[in-house]
Parts: structure tokens; C-alpha cells; sequence
């Protein structure tokens, strides 16, 4: 049976849609992206409900201006969730209380906050558990809340990671609602799990992960909110409230964009950023300042290719006239490393890569003429190949398939 904490919503393990039976009032929310399943309860009626809201990147970039707000006060920590069971929880109702813990199918959330605004219900929540070697594995992150032995004994009592929940409150029940865990400074992943390797199953099918820390911006967050909420399907066909959300948090990225390419605004600039983000790319765990890394990278190759096209005429490989990967995989057959730069005249290798080029195009178009020749001379295609890997083009003028060879006159 959940025990809310007087929250209306709780987090749940996937459960399918209308396979609860309880006596009580609990709705099983709809996931967005997969409607049979559902990783969101509904145990309290909304208080409060609302006639209109607004889009719903503005509801979760509220969501994200408001975590990030909440942790500066510092209300994500352990600490804060000792100090709402020492202000709301009196002595005898925390015995009740833990006992109801270690009920693995009681789920007891705390509120960290919990906002309404824009018409959007707006909720941060942590579960409290009793951990023991029978607790079943979530897949969750915890944070043990007694550090001390009690009367010699270790206490148990953990909280799971902080999770976000924002729902609209124009319907009651409702009918959709976003999830998103919460990680915090000091969560480390394997590194012997690639990033590239874990993401395409995550942002396919697990819960997104919202990373923050103390250096990162309200609007950092709520950029990275609505990006993940854009990966994981939440959202589709708000390329203009993602390109104004990354306008704000990334100011710096969006005026360089703008002023190298002299785009007309910043809503452009930032669109030109947004298609370079449209797949993920940034590891949750590496925190604020790696995704800053990567969106700075991100800026960089769009003022690069913007150069290029600009003006090809600057760049070696435009004027070889091949592609810049094919240069410099033949870049090692011209010039050698120096202290692992290549220092080199790019004059000169222009011109011996032209004729290294050209060499082997003559060698094609010789190559292709014998092969066919060879063919109107009753050669098999897979034989006339075959007879130019062991002799050289030059001598097909001579060659006759076995038993075919005119007699001389």
C-alpha cells in the first residue's frame, strides 16, 4: 500500500496500466511514451486543479528554474531529510513509521518541494527504505541516513535519489506525467560501461537523469530538463521553446554562434545549436561542467563548418578536392609527426597528394579498360579480374582465353 508523506504522486517500479487492485483511490499514470506501463501513482487527489497550461517545455523548464533553486537551499541533501523527520515526525510516530519502512511493499516518500504554477503540478520527492540483504534491487541510488551505530547496531534507514515528477492539473486524475531522476554531486558510474553503450538503452527505455550540482545555472537545468525530456520522447515539435531555453543557458555558445555566422538573431543561432543536440550525447554523471564541455564542442564544429563552407578554398582538402576525413587518412603517406603535430608546407603536399591522386586514376582508367577488353575477348568477369591480379594491364593485349588465341597468318 503506498504511504504518500502527503505527496500526491509517487514513483513505482514499471507496472502495468490497470493491473493494480487496491481498495484504495490510486491511479496508475499512463506513460507518455509507453502507454501500457506506468512508472507514476496517483494516491492523492490535486487540491487545486487548473483550467489551462501552459506548453509543455514551459512546465518543465519551470520544473528545472524551480530543482535548481531547491539546491542551492541545499533541500536535495541528506541532511534536509534527517531534519524533516526530526520537525514533522514525532518520536513515537518515527517507530510507526520505520516499521512501515520495512514493509518492502509500503513506499513512504518524503516532499523535498512541491510547486503549482502555469497550471503545472510540480513535485520533488525522496523514498525512505529500510535496506537489508532481502531489499529488492531497483536499480536506484541510496544514501544511508544514520551514519552511527545505534546500541551497537547500524540503522538501516536510507533515502533513495531525489525524483521529479511534473504533471498537468487540468484533469482528475491525471493523465500524463514526467519522471526524472535527480543526481546530485558525488555519483560516480562504472567506467568500464561506455557512455555510447548505455545510452541508446536508457534514453529508450529507463527513466531520464537530470544531473545537478553546484556550479550549474536554474537555466542550465531547465535546458537540461526539456533536452532530456526531448530524448526520451516526452517531447516532439518544440524546436523553438528548446532553441529559447538553450539561448538562455548557454548565452556565450549562442552569441559566438551568431557572430561567426552572422546569423540574423539568437533564436537562429540557438537552432543551429539545437540541431547539433538533437541525439544525446553527454554522460548524466560527468555533471554540469562536461555537459558545458560538450555544448562549447558542439558550438565549435558549427562555426567550423561554417567556415569551411564560407571558404573551401583555405582548406588543403578542397583544394585536392577530396573530402577532409580521405586527407588526412592520406596524410601520413606525405609528412610525419613531430611531437605528434604534423608540421608540414601544405603547398607542397597539396601538390604531391594531386599527383599521388591523379597516378592512381590513370592506373584505374588503365586497369578498367584492360578488365574490359579481356571481357570482349570471351574472359568471364570473375576470370578477367582474376587474370589482372597476376598480370600486369599492359600485357591484355596478348591475352586469350585457353583454347580461344587466333592463329597467327
Amino acid at each position: 500500500m503506498p504511504a504518500s508523506g502527503n505527496v500526491p504522486f509517487i514513483d513505482v517500479p514499471d507496472v502495468h496500466v490497470g493491473s493494480l487492485e487496491s481498495a484504495d483511490a490510486v491511479w496508475a499514470v499512463p506513460d507518455p511514451v509507453n502507454p501500457q506501463m506506468a512508472a507514476v501513482l496517483q494516491v492523492l487527489p490535486l487540491d487545486i486543479p487548473s483550467h489551462s497550461t501552459a506548453p509543455v517545455a514551459d512546465g518543465l523548464g519551470y520544473a528545472g528554474q524551480l530543482l535548481g533553486e531547491a539546491s542551492r537551499q541545499g533541500r536535495l541533501s541528506r541532511d534536509f531529510v534527517i531534519q524533516w523527520l526530526g520537525r514533522f515526525v514525532g518520536y513515537e510516530e518515527r517507530k510507526v513509521l520505520f516499521r512501515q519502512c520495512m514493509d518492502p511493499a509500503t513506499r513512504f516518500t518524503i516532499p523535498i518541494f512541491v510547486e503549482a504554477i502555469g497550471g503545472w503540478w510540480i513535485q520533488v520527492s525522496r523514498r525512505l527504505l529500510w535496506v537489508t540483504a532481502e531489499t529488492k534491487d531497483e536499480g536506484r541510488l541510496i544514501e544511508l541516513l544514520i551514519d552511527q551505530p545505534v546500541n551497537g547496531n547500524r540503522v538501516p534507514l536510507a533515502a533513495a535519489e531525489p525524483i521529479l515528477i511534473v504533471a498537468p492539473m487540468t484533469r482528475q486524475p491525471v493523465d500524463w506525467a514526467f519522471i526524472a531522476r535527480i543526481w546530485t554531486e558525488g555519483v560516480s558510474r562504472p567506467i568500464s560501461r561506455p557512455w555510447n553503450k548505455l545510452a541508446p538503452a536508457i534514453h529508450g527505455h529507463g527513466i531520464p537523469t537530470i544531473t545537478v550540482d553546484s556550479i550549474s545555472t536554474p537555466y542550465e537545468i531547465a535546458c537540461q530538463v526539456i533536452l532530456k525530456a526531448f530524448w526520451h520522447g516526452y517531447l516532439g515539435g518544440q524546436e523553438r521553446a528548446l532553441a529559447n531555453v538553450l539561448a538562455l543557458a548557454y548565452p556565450a555558445q549562442v552569441d559566438l554562434i551568431q557572430r561567426k555566422t552572422r546569423a540574423p538573431d539568437k533564436p537562429s543561432a540557438a537552432a543551429m545549436l539545437l540541431e547539433q543536440l538533437i541525439q544525446p550525447g553527454f554522460d548524466p554523471a560527468q555533471g554540469a561542467e562536461a555537459t558545458r564541455r560538450y555544448v562549447r564542442r558542439k558550438a565549435s564544429i558549427i562555426v567550423m563548418q561554417h567556415r569551411k563552407q564560407e571558404s573551401p578554398d583555405l582548406y588543403p582538402w578542397t583544394q585536392v578536392g577530396i573530402s577532409e576525413r580521405r586527407y588526412y587518412k592520406l596524410l601520413p603517406r606525405f609528412a610525419q609527426k613531430i611531437n605528434g603535430r604534423y608540421d608540414i608546407d601544405h603547398d607542397e603536399i597539396v601538390t604531391r597528394m594531386k599527383g599521388y591522386l591523379n597516378r592512381k586514376d590513370k592506373s584505374r582508367e588503365v586497369r578498367a579498360a584492360a578488365l574490359e577488353l579481356l571481357r570482349t575477348r570471351g574472359f568471364t568477369q570473375d576470370a578477367a579480374r582474376k587474370w589482372l591480379q597476376r598480370h600486369r594491364p599492359e600485357e591484355a593485349f596478348d591475352a586469350w582465353p585457353r583454347g580461344a588465341r587466333p592463329d597467327p597468318e
